[in-house]
């Protein structure tokens, strides 16, 4: 069996993001990571968990960063099926923005 078998839960959501990982070649190697739109909803979703700034404020870094590139009609797809749609606008609208150190 291969192993993305037993680390994928029954969860549309990491579903939909484990089929949209990427490859990419870090230090010569390589390596799957997750999209930014799925590494934002992931935070979003989190923070609905266990309620953190920093929750929020990384993923405004990540969208800060990564802004010109998203798809946005899938982050907000999701965040309507994630229960977080409140907290992406926040971010889209620039209401909510990454730590400043």
């Amino acid at each position: 069996m291969r192993a993305d078998f037993w680390l994928l839960r029954d969860n549309p959501f990491e579903q939909a993001a484990f089929a949209r990982r990427m490859e990419v070649n870090l230090f010569g190697a390589p390596a799957w990571i997750a999209r930014p739109e799925d590494v934002i909803l992931h935070k979003l979703y989190w923070n609905r968990l266990t309620s953190s700034d920093r929750h929020l404020e990384d993923a405004a870094g990540v969208y800060a960063v990564q802004e010109d590139q998203l798809d946005e009609s899938y982050l907000r797809q999701w965040a309507v099926r994630l229960s977080v749609p409140q907290e992406l606008e926040e971010i889209l609208s620039g209401t909510r923005r990454p730590k400043s150190t």
